[in-house]
């Protein structure tokens, strides 16, 4: 079961789905933004993050898993191919969701995704602080996720976010981010997708964000500048201009 909120009236739904160690209450920014667009907007806690349960162990918590998990999840709330926003390890999720079932989405908003080559940039020493963080370590790596500082209140409120996350869920997170290797499947991606990305990423280097939306047909790129790993924080005006245009665009298409 999925802690899940729904705001906004329309006729098309959108999904928002969350980087690791993060949950629903992070997208925030964009939420005031997207107020009045026309969409029906279901926000979700991923397993072990928020208030959604966790799963009895790690694998439960990665990003095939949370995929099933998801489709589950669209499926018993009646949502028929939304649009799909996903940050992160949410946008891993998304692109795995539309790979094991490519007619459950209408579009995909990979926000600053996963490496889809895996995280052949993060050494094994990295790599192991990465499954079980100290305090220390969890603080600078949410600071590094920022290339624009933030105000101390506002990450006190991160940190309490990161800081609530289940062990399985960043056991399960780290570790399937680090075998996803979907190269030779971006081709197959489908639906109308756009990437979103900032050119001072310090999480996922800029140059596997340019390779994922070059394997991807149909695919937009955005790139902010001078901007890290959460654009809807450091530009939210910005970041939400663009993803409404994505969203009226496919509406009309649609």
């Amino acid at each position: 079961m999925l802690a899940w909120e729904k705001v906004g009236v329309g006729d098309a739904d959108v999904v928002l789905v969350h980087g690791w160690q993060n949950a629903g209450s992070t997208w925030a920014p964009l939420l005031d933004r997207l107020d009045g667009s026309g969409h029906r907007l279901t926000i979700l806690d991923l397993p072990g993050c928020g208030a959604s349960p966790a799963p009895p162990d790690w694998q439960g918590a990665t990003i095939d898993a949370m995929a099933q998990t998801l489709l589950a999840f669209m499926a018993n709330r009646g949502l028929e191919r939304p649009v799909l926003v996903g940050h992160s390890l949410g946008g891993a999720i998304g692109l795995a969701v539309t790979l094991a079932a490519p007619e459950a989405l209408a579009g995909l908003v990979l926000v600053a995704p996963a490496s889809t080559s895996g995280m052949d940039f993060v050494s094994d020493e990295q790599f192991e602080s990465l499954l079980r963080p100290t305090q220390a370590e969890k603080a600078a790596l949410a600071r590094a996720a920022f290339h624009r500082p933030l105000e101390p209140s506002q990450l006190e409120a991160v940190m309490a976010v990161v800081d609530s996350a289940d062990p399985t869920h960043v056991e399960g997170g780290a570790r399937s981010m680090r075998d996803f290797d979907i190269r030779d499947r971006l081709g197959e991606v489908a639906v109308p997708t756009v990437l979103i990305a900032g050119d001072r990423d310090r999480h996922v280097p800029i140059g596997h964000h340019v390779d994922t939306w070059r394997g991807i047909p149909r695919c937009g790129l955005h790139v902010h500048h001078d901007v890290g790993h959460v654009p809807f924080w450091e530009v939210p005006d910005e970041f939400a201009a663009v993803v409404r245009r994505f969203l009226d665009r496919e509406a009309a298409v649609g």
